[in-house]
C-alpha cells in the first residue's frame, strides 16, 4: 500500500518487523517534491517505537495477518503447548506477562510472518 494511504491502526512493515502505526502527519508538496508521510509505529512482538519518513506515493509492504483461536493443553513457566481449533496442530508459544491463562482455556493469537502472538483469552 502506498504510504499516503496508511491510517492509524493499520499494519506495515518496518526493517523487517510488523508494527502497528500509531500516527500519519502528510507534509505539503513542495516546488520540487512531493509531500512526505511522517509514519510513527510500534514493533508488534517487540513493542519499540519506530519513525520513518517516506515519500506519499511510495510502496510499503504490509504483513498478512492470521488470525486463529488455540486451546492451551499444557503449560510450564511462561510457555504454553496450544493446540490450533481449526487443524487440531499443536505448538508451543511464549504467554504475555499479563496473561492469567490454565489448561484447557481457549485463546486468540496471530500468525504474522511465521511467528505466533497471543494476544489474550477468548470470551
Amino acid at each position: 500500500m502506498e504510504a499516503s494511504d496508511l491510517s492509524d491502526g493499520s499494519y506495515v512493515m518496518i526493517d523487517d518487523e510488523p508494527c502497528e502505526v500509531r500516527s500519519v502527519s502528510m507534509s505539503s508538496p513542495g516546488k520540487h517534491g512531493s509531500a512526505k508521510a511522517k509514519i510513527k509505529a510500534r514493533g508488534v512482538f517487540d513493542e519499540k517505537d519506530r519513525h520513518i519518513t517516506k515519500p506519499g506515493d511510495s510502496m510499503m509492504m504490509s504483513p498478512d495477518i492470521e488470525k486463529k483461536e488455540g486451546q492451551i493443553v499444557s503449560i510450564d513457566g511462561d510457555i504454553a503447548q496450544v493446540m490450533d481449533m481449526d487443524t487440531y496442530e499443536t505448538g508451543e508459544m511464549q504467554m504475555p506477562d499479563d496473561l492469567d491463562v490454565s489448561e484447557n482455556d481457549t485463546i486468540e493469537y496471530w500468525v504474522i510472518s511465521d511467528r505466533k502472538l497471543v494476544k489474550g483469552l477468548k470470551s
